[in-house]
């Protein structure tokens, strides 16, 4: 782990607003670390409530200002540029960190300084602050699924570097519900994304939080998302997005149809699940697509080689916008390692390369039509 006498300053920003009841536990969670050199900054936007009497019992431990702001975000940058410390991160009122979560990740972003962000596992607290289970939306990290699947990084579980934040912008203060998405895809455009696997965070579910309530404001700031980033506003996390949100609102009508549109919204969801050409656990379907950020130049890929097709060797082409990258062929079950150079006239963040595979056949365990293993994606050296 990180030593003392090397630690950089971690500067947590709260954002506040009328929530006294839970955020003497996100304090106490931050003031809780193992880790020594962090400085917290709470942004209240004039809470009426509690909260400012708890906020003045802390004395000097934290530091807090209470005013009007334009929303979530714009408390975040607020805060942000009003601390010093090298590494950044958000903690909702309702959230708290686990005892060695800025540890963890400082160690993470001290060992691998081509990383701007790190993420790690968390765990899903009701409104009493018990907890309920993992949070299982957890991916390890795939730049394809960031962008066109889900935001599989839980925000409280996050910690990044200011210079990758100076970089790439503040958060969105145009965005209500996606901001975090937003900058995990642009940290991602400018550098590396480690994954911590540990638990560092505890995030709170209950009716009242703002992605419960979103509805569907919070799918059309989604679909606008998308569209920014992909081109496409209805991609396949979109529309899982917002089967869960036609649930809620259908559910919210009686109990009568609760069970026909759970059966109904879960069909539909596993068929988009399953139908995606790349899967959390790596495996890609016979047409497939990998995402890598431009500024690589050039990347190497992993594949394991799990089938063989009945006639002739395996075979699989990586192509750019139709102009082929890369292609292998081996007659074994095996890892085999391929080496693609990027085009130079691409000014887009991200690349699209297409995988095309000769063989595809069907999981044993569901529907998914699969083709061959990416167990590894890197930069070129």
């Amino acid at each position: 782990m990180t030593r003392p006498s090397d630690a950089p300053l971690v500067s947590i920003v709260t954002p506040s607003f009328n929530q006294g009841r839970f955020i003497r536990q996100a304090i106490d969670s931050v003031l809780a670390q193992t880790y020594p050199h962090i400085e917290h900054w709470v942004v209240d936007a004039g809470s009426t409530d509690e909260t400012l009497e708890i906020l003045r019992s802390y004395g000097d431990r934290i530091t807090w200002t209470s005013g009007p702001d334009d929303g979530q975000s714009d408390a975040i940058n607020k805060g942000f540029a009003a601390t010093r410390g090298e590494i950044l991160a958000w903690l909702n009122t309702d959230d708290v960190y686990s005892p060695d979560a800025i540890e963890r990740a400082v160690d993470e972003l001290v060992r691998h300084p081509e990383a701007g962000l790190v993420y790690g596992r968390g765990v899903i607290l009701d409104e009493s602050g018990g907890e309920t289970g993992p949070f299982v939306g957890l991916e390890p990290f795939n730049l394809w699924r960031l962008l066109y699947m889900l935001d599989y990084i839980l925000q409280p579980a996050t910690f990044f570097r200011r210079s990758a934040v100076d970089a790439v912008g503040d958060l969105d203060r145009d965005l209500h519900y996606a901001m975090d998405w937003d900058l995990w895809l642009r940290l991602a455009a400018h550098s590396e994304v480690r994954f911590v696997d540990h638990v560092l965070a505890g995030s709170r579910e209950y009716g009242d939080t703002k992605t419960s309530t979103g509805g569907w404001p919070r799918i059309r700031e989604l679909g606008g998302l998308m569209r920014r980033h992909t081109g496409d506003r209805w991609t396949p996390g979109v529309r899982l997005y917002a089967l869960d949100t036609l649930r809620r609102t259908l559910r919210s009508r009686g109990p009568r149809i609760a069970w026909v549109v759970d059966s109904m919204v879960a069909f539909a969801s596993r068929r988009i699940i399953e139908g995606a050409p790349v899967h959390a656990d790596g495996w890609l379907g016979p047409r497939s697509h990998l995402v890598v950020p431009q500024r690589w130049g050039s990347f190497e890929v992993d594949f394991e080689v799990h089938r063989l097709p009945a006639a002739g060797p395996f075979t699989i082409e990586l192509s750019v916008d139709g102009a082929t990258v890369g292609k292998l062929e081996t007659d074994q079950a095996e890892a085999v390692r391929l080496r693609c150079e990027l085009p130079k006239a691409k000014n887009d963040p991200f690349v699209c390369v297409d995988v095309k595979s000769n063989i595809a056949f069907s999981s044993a365990q569901d529907r998914r039509q699969l083709a061959v293993r990416c167990v590894g994606l890197r930069g070129g050296t």
